[in-house]
């Protein structure tokens, strides 16, 4: 009865860790996917006075 409550211990805390890799994975997809996001941004604006030229998407 020992070795089958050890197995399955050892089996709950292997599915535990597997969920929780799997979660951090997860989050540094989206964090990936919100700097690429922003890299690519097609409205965005700076504060660059400079020749007062349109900054951002050209029509």
């Amino acid at each position: 009865m020992k070795k089958v409550t050890s197995i399955l211990a050892v089996a709950v805390m292997t599915l535990g860790i597997a969920t929780a890799a799997v979660q951090n994975l997860n989050s540094e997809f989206d964090f990936l996917n919100d700097i690429s996001k922003a890299l690519a941004c097609d409205d965005c604006h700076t504060n660059d006075t400079r020749g007062d030229r349109p900054i951002g998407k050209i029509a």
